[in-house]
């Protein structure tokens, strides 16, 4: 039994079928990829911008948070007991209530803090964060000038209407600090916006703010900060 040598239009069936084959198979694997879930784009109170990934507890498994408004009541706190807590990329350390419960993102380049309480978004109850101007959109310039100068454009990236004011001061660890008060859209001055430089790293400066600390407890935190090992 002979096999007949495949004919010019069975050769060009054949080619044709292979070419739709192959089209259908990339763009079956093109829409598979196109409905793929995405991670949503957190934008935090702060302005930082974070790309899904979930905040781990201190010295916790992960855990999941319903996404709600901020409370218009500020966090009540035990203030009789106070912990340390230290970051894990840049050399930070404060005090906190021990009461609260603090986290982290995992692989953050920031090294933010953030809060849990209750069933409130921990990626937007974030209250501190490293910020590196070499790396923060047209800050550059501000390494070399004045923090009152960095905390008195940094608004100007965000939702903020304008600056108030920016105070200068230092912390009982001897760190220079800058208070600034933004104003939002409806003209209020929610809460302070604090800027902490960092000694011998003018590129850095750390950022604190909150909604949901008493300024009392607020400025005791802040005041805790300190830097190195």
């Amino acid at each position: 039994m002979f096999m007949k040598e495949p004919t010019d239009d069975y050769l060009k069936t054949l080619i044709t079928a292979c070419a739709i084959s192959g089209t259908l198979v990339i763009l079956i694997f093109m829409f598979h990829e196109w409905t793929k879930p995405r991670s949503g784009t957190v934008v935090l109170p702060g302005g930082i911008t974070y790309l899904g990934p979930s905040p781990v507890k201190q010295n916790l498994a992960s855990t999941e948070t319903k996404i709600t408004p901020l409370p218009s009541l500020m966090i009540p706190t035990d203030t009789t007991s106070w912990k340390s807590f230290s970051g894990s990329i840049y050399p930070y350390t404060f005090s906190y209530p021990g009461s609260l419960e603090l986290g982290v993102f995992p692989n953050d380049p920031f090294d933010a803090v953030t809060i849990f309480w209750g069933n409130t978004n921990s990626q937007e109850n974030v209250f501190l964060r490293v910020e590196n101007l070499n790396k923060i959109k047209d800050a550059a310039p501000f390494i070399s000038k004045s923090k009152d100068d960095y905390a008195n454009w940094w608004w100007k990236q965000y939702a903020w209407k304008s600056v108030e004011s920016v105070t200068k001061f230092k912390t009982s660890q001897g760190l220079t600090a800058h208070r600034a008060k933004y104003r939002d859209g409806t003209g209020n001055v929610p809460y302070d916006n604090v800027f902490l430089e960092v000694p011998g790293k003018p590129e850095l400066v750390i950022w604190m703010a909150t909604r949901l600390l008493s300024p009392a407890v607020f400025d005791k935190v802040v005041d805790s900060v300190r830097w190195g090992k």
